[in-house]
């Protein structure tokens, strides 16, 4: 099967463009617009990967990535945050942790295809 991913952006332009793009690729997604909603619909559902905005209402993704650490049902899934904001101005809140990945915002297909490759076995095949 191919991956079930969770898209977290509170511009919605942004997750329906990840959205549709990434059911080009044949991955399930499950889009949330908020911080809240992404620590809910990450343990409901325990996609393979998660991708999440930095900055968004609710809980900034980098705070939710520690919600998600205690628990035993999403701790190991991987985690791509994306950005508007410079890595290096954000690197201070990034967790350094083999399993998440940075991209900034605007983001190239190119790029997004090479983290989920990096991220997930197969690049996105789940056996």
């Amino acid at each position: 099967m191919i991956a079930q991913i969770l898209v977290a952006d509170d511009n919605v332009d942004i997750t329906l463009l990840l959205s549709e793009y990434l059911a080009t690729r044949n991955h399930r997604v499950i889009v949330v617009n908020d911080g809240f909603a992404l620590a809910q619909k990450a343990a409901e559902h325990k996609p393979h990967l998660i991708i999440t905005d930095i900055q968004m209402p609710g809980a900034y993704g980098s705070s939710v990535y520690q919600v998600l650490q205690k628990d035993p049902k999403t701790a190991s899934i991987p985690i791509l945050f994306i950005s508007a904001h410079p890595y290096e101005k954000l690197k201070n809140i990034l967790p350094d942790d083999p399993k998440t990945r940075f991209l900034k915002k605007p983001i190239a297909f190119d790029k997004l295809d090479g983290a989920i490759l990096e991220l997930l076995p197969m690049g996105g095949y789940i056996p």
